[in-house]
């Protein structure tokens, strides 16, 4: 779906001459060493990342070809209100705190030691606005810089949860194949777009609960 939606994006933006600002993810990325730099051959070990890597390279194609305007973010583990909670396999805060609110126990898979740099989405909207008009054929990494575990997402969660009246349980189950370790570096991003994050998980987290 990812791949056939986004070749008619493409296709468009070549019949019109509209620049391409695509949302890649760090997922391209694979398992290599973290925090990840653009400058990193892609080598994904999921069929997302694969979707998303097929992407980035079709619209390099587009713009060789057909010159095609574009700009390649990689955001990661980006969260905020509004954000869809009901996804069971993406988004790992929002299905911790939609659990907790139905009474189930959030769910960890393996040890709990995976990490992840979960960033708040507002930070993020002044480098996407500079991406519409410059940085043509350029890649960015967008994030928080701070790498938290599975663990202390599900122990803030917690915290939050029975700071607003709830419960909340942890349940480990087997490992499943995933990367260990996953977050970037955003020199880049910080040098190029003056991009800049503020992220505080747990105040991130509570607005969240509250609007779920």
């Amino acid at each position: 779906n990812n791949i056939l939606s986004s070749a008619n994006v493409i296709n468009q933006c070549i019949n019109h001459d509209t620049k391409m600002i695509f949302t890649s993810s760090m997922a391209v990325y694979g398992d290599q060493t973290a925090p990840f730099t653009e400058d990193m051959l892609p080598s994904p070990v999921d069929p997302y990342g694969v979707a998303k890597y097929a992407i980035e390279m079709d619209m390099k194609i587009a713009a060789d070809q057909h010159d095609m305007r574009y700009t390649i973010v990689r955001p990661h583990n980006i969260v905020g209100i509004y954000q869809n909670i009901w996804d069971r396999y993406r988004n790992v805060a929002g299905i911790f705190i939609r659990k907790v609110l139905d009474g189930e126990p959030m769910t960890i898979y393996g040890d709990g030691e995976q990490t992840r740099a979960f960033s708040d989405v507002k930070y993020y909207m002044d480098a996407f606005k500079q991406m519409i008009y410059e940085h043509d054929g350029e890649t960015y990494n967008i994030g928080a810089d701070k790498a938290y575990t599975i663990n202390e997402l599900a122990n803030t969660v917690e915290r939050v949860a029975h700071k607003n009246g709830y419960t909340a349980e942890k349940k480990y189950m087997q490992p499943r194949h995933e990367v260990k370790h996953a977050h970037c570096d955003h020199t880049k991003a910080k040098a190029d777009l003056g991009f800049s994050d503020s992220t505080n998980l747990e105040e991130m987290i509570d607005k969240m609960f509250k609007w779920a």
